[in-house]
């Protein structure tokens, strides 16, 4: 191999992993997106809190649970669209 043919291939590597480390740079900020979502059913729970009744702690746990469970499940989608429009702008 000459060494132009190393150059390409270095620069076919760097250009491949590129979308990747933009991906990685922008991992926080994507968890950061489902956090927020979390925190606001959360907040969302304690303000409708008094509409529910008498619940016990149970009870109280396994709102919060599938409410975590309904925000985990939208924000991944609208975390991997925002993944698969990053990685097409790197």
């Amino acid at each position: 191999m000459t060494p132009d043919g190393v150059e390409l291939t270095v620069q076919s590597e760097g250009k491949q992993s590129q979308p990747s480390l933009l991906v990685m740079d922008w991992g926080p900020t994507l968890g950061a997106v489902r956090g927020r979502f979390q925190d606001i059913a959360r907040a969302e729970f304690r303000k409708q809190r008094k509409r529910l009744g008498v619940l016990n702690a149970e009870q109280e746990v396994a709102i919060e649970a599938l409410l975590m469970s309904t925000v985990n499940q939208i924000s991944h989608r609208v975390v991997i669209q925002m993944s698969r429009l990053i990685e097409t702008i790197g």
